[in-house]
Parts: structure tokens; sequence; C-alpha cells
């Protein structure tokens, strides 16, 4: 992991809570336009022949790039895919669903962000089971509108929350960062030009 990424990461989320999901080409742009108001950006497009340019020119921008590693086309994230990832395409973070990964991501030195979905109250209590045992550096949590569970959740985890998915307004942002969120992640190019204030 690039320590100096890292420290900017940390100190832009003094700056803001806000971090840009990057769903198409086209928004990278837009994310390097606003930078001023977002922490990082999640990376959630490309392929394995436009993917380390797109981490350059973001990261050269001060944005630290967390590459969601399922959403890249052509990329197997086998051992020689995470090697890729690490030496090749040298993003800040991945962003994963699959826990298999998360290991595997952990010894090569990169930071790692677990994207969970609480689709229903079985995934929830075996989360909270079993937080004490992860080794993600950060928790993502989906959908964002659940701010007694994030409450709840982050009374007891030891790790981080981040959280984002059907977050459509100032007021959802805040709502999550109210009740134990650390940051909220969003695609939403609106939010991103306005930004949170002071939360």
């Amino acid at each position: 992991m690039n320590p100096s990424m890292k420290i900017l990461f940390k100190n832009n989320l003094k700056k803001s809570k806000l971090i840009g999901a990057i769903k198409h080409p086209k928004s990278i742009d837009r994310a390097i336009k606003y930078k001023q108001n977002l922490a990082a950006v999640i990376l959630m497009t490309g392929n394995i022949l436009t993917i380390k340019d797109y981490v350059k020119v973001l990261q050269q921008e001060g944005l630290p790039v967390i590459l969601h590693v399922e959403k890249i086309g052509g990329l197997h994230v086998d051992d020689y895919g995470m090697d890729f990832l690490i030496e090749y395409v040298k993003p800040f973070a991945i962003v994963t669903t699959k826990s298999n990964l998360i290991n595997k991501a952990k010894s090569k030195g990169i930071f790692v962000i677990q994207r969970i979905f609480l689709i229903d109250t079985e995934v929830y209590d075996h989360l909270v089971e079993t937080v004490k045992h992860i080794q993600p550096d950060i928790i993502e949590i989906m959908p964002c509108r659940v701010p007694d569970l994030l409450q709840k959740l982050s009374e007891v985890s030891r790790i981080p929350i981040i959280t984002g998915g059907l977050l459509s307004t100032t007021k959802h942002a805040i709502n999550a960062l109210e009740h134990g969120a650390m940051a909220v992640t969003t695609s939403n190019t609106n939010l991103w030009k306005s930004g949170l204030g002071k939360h």
C-alpha cells in the first residue's frame, strides 16, 4: 500500500465525509471537478486495458482510488490478478463483496473495504456475530438508509463503517453520518457538487 495515499485519505476524510462512486468513465471528469468535496472515489468502471490510466489520473488529482474489483472487465482476481492490481494498477484500496478475497488482498498489503448488503436480519445478525473476526480495514454497509442498524453495528464494530446505496439527498447522507457511519458513498453528482458542508 502507498503510505502517502493512506495519509491523504485520512486527511481528506477530515474535510469531507463523501466518497464518490464512479460508475461510468464520463463521471471521472466530474469527480475531478468536485474533488474538494470528495475524500476518495470508488471506481466501478473500466477494464484491464483502461483501469491503470483511470486510477493514475484520479490519484494525481489527489483522489485516492478504491477499486471495486468485481466491476472491472477482464479482471480475474486470483493471486496473479491481485499482483496485477497492486504492482501495475496501484489503486489506494480495493472494495469487494467476496470475503475470500479479503485475506488474499491483506496478505499483499493493500487497504481493503468489504461491501456487505444488509438484505435481511439474518445477514445483519451474522455480521454482528463475526465482526470481531473479519479482516477488512473498513466495512461498507449497503444500503445506507438503515440508520438504526448502522448505529447498532457501529457500537459493536472495531472496524470503521462507511455506507452507500439508495442515497439521493444530503439528508440521507447526514442521517447515516449521525448514526455511526464514518463516510457515505454515492454516485449522485449533485451531492459531489454541493458537498456535505461541515458534516
